[in-house]
């Protein structure tokens, strides 16, 4: 009976390699090439980066009701990077990650076209989470890409300043203190942006502009504090420089 049992598996398993055999050779009859046949099996090579950014920023508020608002420059950024990349799906583009320290802020005219003004900036640590589809310029790695994906930061300190926009006189200046019913420290928003990348072997330059459109408020409503604004976001525009770094490519 044990006998019985291994002749019958072993005609079973030279029936299926006949069969996956006869199969293949059917297919290159057709003029299906080999490779082909295990493209569904072939790995997918992937590869990660990690660098640093950094540059230059504005920031605006938007308050409603409408107030008289100016960019605020002079703005610093910067942080690390890390991106996935499936360099096979060129024009799917590859995802970032970013660790940012960044500032914001904005100007504000005490009353419209007056001469005095307010100006805050916070300092926040910054997270977007970006898709980039790219369109390659060269073979050897040069690209044009853009950004876009939500972020997410918290704002850890802050400083005011009053003064005189004529004469420059300062009224007064110094540390913000947050209040928890008056102030918001966490935000959030979209990010879109566009920037070209050179490869250099395993090392890459980027130049980025981008855009961040805040949708949380700076300041909470006035139905939870008093002489605030119904909204009051703020957004932020940059220049940066990163260089990024391959670490490995997987298969």
């Amino acid at each position: 009976m044990t006998s019985y049992r291994i002749s019958y598996l072993r005609g079973s398993l030279l029936g299926v390699i006949w069969i996956c055999l006869a199969g293949a050779g059917r297919a290159q009859e057709r003029g299906v090439p080999s490779e082909t046949l295990s493209a569904a099996w072939a790995p997918v090579k992937v590869d990660h980066f990690i660098g640093i950014r950094g540059g230059y920023a504005m920031g605006n508020a938007r308050f409603e009701p409408t107030r008289q608002t100016e960019l605020k420059l002079g703005l610093l950024v910067g942080g690390l990077v890390y991106k996935f990349d499936v360099p096979a799906q060129k024009y799917v583009g590859c995802i970032e990650a970013d660790v940012n320290w960044s500032q914001q802020g904005y100007r504000m005219h005490r009353s419209f076209e007056s001469d005095e003004m307010y100006e805050r900036t916070w300092h926040t640590i910054e997270v977007p989470i970006l898709w980039q589809p790219y369109l390659p310029l060269s073979r050897g790695g040069t690209r044009f890409f853009l950004s876009a994906g939500p972020y997410f930061s918290y704002a850890f300190d802050s400083e005011y300043r009053e003064y005189n926009a004529a004469t420059g006189e300062v009224y007064g200046k110094g540390k913000y203190e947050y209040d928890p019913v008056r102030d918001n420290r966490w935000g959030y928003g979209i990010t879109f942006g566009a920037g070209i990348l050179f490869a250099i072997r395993r090392f890459s330059v980027s130049a980025e502009f981008r855009y961040n459109i805040g949708l949380s408020d700076v300041l909470k409503g006035v139905t939870k504090y008093e002489g605030n604004p119904f909204r009051s976001p703020a957004d932020q525009m940059a220049i940066t420089v990163g260089v990024n770094y391959k670490v490995r490519t997987h298969k």
